[in-house]
């Protein structure tokens, strides 16, 4: 009895428990549901940077600078390098026994240079490119070669004319024809002579003696070469620019000479002269500096 009064007791005091029990519905104070839209953007890797964009930006604006201007002189150092054939004149190979073949070296400019609305151009300055003379002697599969060459260098003036219209004056691309002219110091030089002697056995009592003797000169006396030609240039930036030229040389005296004097047993005397004056070809190319211009606004 005891025991079913102690139950009894336990259930009610549950029962009153709950009843005290507060639910408080949070619902209300819930925050609203956030709704999520897709969102799309360009892939950056197919965008150019800030940076990119700027540049390109301020490239354009100085193009279109400078499409309102026309150039009306520029001021320009240029340095040239390339090749030069130069020949030499032979009158007598004293039966085959001499030849004189053209030489081609490695030349090289440093120049001053000015052009009047990218039409005309002048050029000052140095050249290094000598004058070269050529003695080959026959001897069997060993030929004996000697060169001779005068001081080396030159002072070259030149003008150029544009062909066409000058108006591309933004990028300076075009065709130009070229001439003008050498001034040449001879001065001291390569040279020198030399006296060969050898033998021809045509049975066992005939034997020849040959000789050859030889004696080279630079003349002290100022000379020039005269030059006509044609350049392409295009311009790389607005300071820069890039040329390739060939060109035709005549010589306008001789720089050296050579006296060659053949004899068989001492008799059968017979003379040659090489002569060289700077005749030959000329390839190569130009990079140009322009440090200085005059620009004047465009006619509507």
């Amino acid at each position: 009895m005891r025991n079913i009064s102690l139950l009894s007791f336990l259930i009610g005091l549950t029962i009153v428990a709950r009843a005290q029990e507060v639910v408080i519905d949070t619902n209300y104070y819930a925050p609203p549901p956030v709704v999520r839209r897709p969102v799309l953007i360009a892939d950056p890797d197919q965008n150019l940077n800030h940076r990119q964009l700027k540049g390109n930006r301020q490239a354009d604006n100085r193009r279109d600078l400078l499409n309102q201007f026309n150039e009306v002189q520029t001021w320009y150092i240029s340095a040239e390098t390339g090749f030069r054939s130069d020949g030499s004149i032979l009158s007598n190979s004293l039966d085959r026994l001499v030849s004189n073949p053209t030489l081609t070296k490695a030349v090289w400019s440093g120049l001053f240079g000015y052009t009047y609305r990218n039409s005309w151009a002048v050029e000052v300055g140095y050249t290094r490119a000598p004058i070269h003379l050529n003695i080959t002697i026959a001897n069997s599969n060993d030929p004996l070669v000697f060169n001779y060459t005068n001081s080396g260098y030159g002072i070259p003036l030149r003008i150029k004319r544009r062909i066409g219209s000058g108006s591309r004056s933004a990028n300076g691309t075009g065709f130009w024809v070229t001439g003008g002219a050498w001034l040449i110091p001879n001065g001291n030089g390569q040279t020198g002579d030399f006296r060969l002697i050898g033998y021809t056995y045509h049975s066992r009592n005939r034997t020849d003696t040959l000789r050859l003797n030889n004696s080279t000169t630079i003349f002290k006396r100022v000379t020039g070469v005269a030059e006509l030609g044609i350049d392409y240039t295009t311009r790389l930036s607005p300071t820069i620019e890039l040329g390739f030229y060939a060109r035709k040389y005549w010589g306008l005296g001789n720089a050296l000479r050579s006296d060659l004097v053949y004899t068989v047993n001492n008799s059968a005397k017979q003379q040659a002269t090489i002569t060289a004056d700077g005749t030959g070809w000329g390839f190569g190319l130009a990079l140009r500096y322009i440090y200085g211009r005059q620009q004047e606004m465009k006619k509507p």
